[in-house]
């Protein structure tokens, strides 16, 4: 008898090893021939993925590009790979992965199709004409590709109502779930260090919120100077992007911020600090979030959507009203206290043990899935 087929599909080979390998090992589990379909993946992310038999296919897609020949071209290179790997499940995640993915599955005529809502992206940023016309694009994707969807599964409670508002996908086919979830036992807890050491670990975009992060440890650093202040990121080709030589060149001097570049090893960086921050515009479900409260940090970060549900307020952190850096600012300063640190640290590990542990929230998948 063969096994059953699933294909994963993607816009960055990356994150299949960084935010879905603990669900990619639950199918292997089952006895699932496991496919990723995705445009890029690093080559150490490439044999992570190889050691566990699943096999890789890169795939003609340009995840920011809206330009409809190229889609045109995507959704052909897509239906032609399902059409000869034939699988029983497409799991879809990110935007616009997630459009064409089901699109795709449709066309393909593969019996079970999901996608994964991580986020509402950009596509609500914004009011300008050209972002607009984005945001009809966009919505309208969304309901032509989840009607072909069997679950569509949301991070947040936010996004899942407002897909229901602008009807693009009916309640009885959306499911909740906690994030991406975190694998505990990878991300243990480590010690604080003594010092009241800062970090955020982010795309070097605006709607990170870089510049809050930057203007609230200007302020806190010239009340505290012995605060330090962390930034570990990476360039990213996008409309809000912020120049990484700018970074380089001048935050150091203007906000007493050390940028140290991009993170090959999460654990070893987040064990650095003292204090995790994101202020961040919009998300899905924070991923680096949870793996800083599953080693034992507090958290500062703001009050939308994905990220609202990871802190209860002075429990494990504080929530920042969007882009209120001198806010964001105050609540760095009641964390200079060091017995605090180390009471929301340890409450922000109880959370997450309460509510964001990967096995649970993968369980949880596969059964509305009718995998296990």
């Amino acid at each position: 008898m063969n096994n059953k087929k699933i294909v994963f599909i993607c816009g960055g080979g990356d994150s299949l090893v960084r935010f879905r390998l603990e669900f990619i090992k639950r199918f292997l589990e089952q006895s699932y021939e496991v496919y990723a379909y995705a445009p890029e993946i690093r080559d150490e992310f490439l044999e992570e993925l190889l050691k566990l038999n699943v096999k890789f296919e890169k795939i003609s897609f340009q995840r920011k590009n809206l330009n409809p020949v190229n889609t045109f071209k995507s959704i052909i290179d897509i239906t032609q790979k399902l059409k000869l790997h034939k699988p029983d499940v497409v799991f879809s995640y990110t935007h616009k992965s997630v459009v064409i993915g089901s699109i795709c599955a449709y066309l393909a005529k593969v019996k079970s199709s999901y996608s994964l809502i991580t986020g509402t992206g950009h596509i609500f940023d914004g009011d300008t004409l050209k972002q607009r016309i984005q945001r009809i694009i966009g919505i309208l994707g969304f309901k032509i590709a989840l009607r072909f969807n069997q679950k569509v599964f949301f991070q947040n409670p936010d996004d899942l109502k407002l897909f229901a508002r602008l009807k693009v996908v009916s309640s009885q086919r959306s499911v909740l779930v906690n994030g991406s979830g975190v694998n505990l036992e990878l991300f243990s807890v480590k010690p604080l260090p003594e010092e009241p050491i800062f970090l955020c670990l982010s795309r070097l975009i605006k709607s990170k919120g870089l510049i809050e992060y930057a203007k609230a440890a200007a302020i806190t650093k010239k009340k505290f100077p012995s605060a330090k202040f962390l930034l570990y990121g990476f360039p990213d080709d996008h409309y809000d992007s912020i120049d990484e030589q700018e970074i380089i060149d001048n935050w150091h001097s203007d906000f007493g911020i050390e940028y140290l570049g991009f993170s090959e090893n999460p654990i070893d960086t987040i064990s650095k600090c003292s204090v995790y921050v994101l202020l961040s515009y919009n998300e899905g479900t924070p991923r680096s979030v949870l793996e800083a409260m599953s080693m034992g940090r507090p958290i500062i970060t703001t009050h939308v959507s994905g990220c609202r549900e990871t802190v209860k307020e002075e429990f494990n952190g504080f929530l920042v009203p969007h882009k209120d850096y001198e806010y964001a600012a105050s609540c760095m300063m009641k964390l200079m206290d060091p017995e605090l640190r180390s009471k929301m640290g340890k409450a922000s590990r109880i959370y997450c043990e309460q509510k964001y542990n990967v096995h649970e929230v993968n369980s949880i998948l596969l059964k509305e899935m009718e995998i296990i």
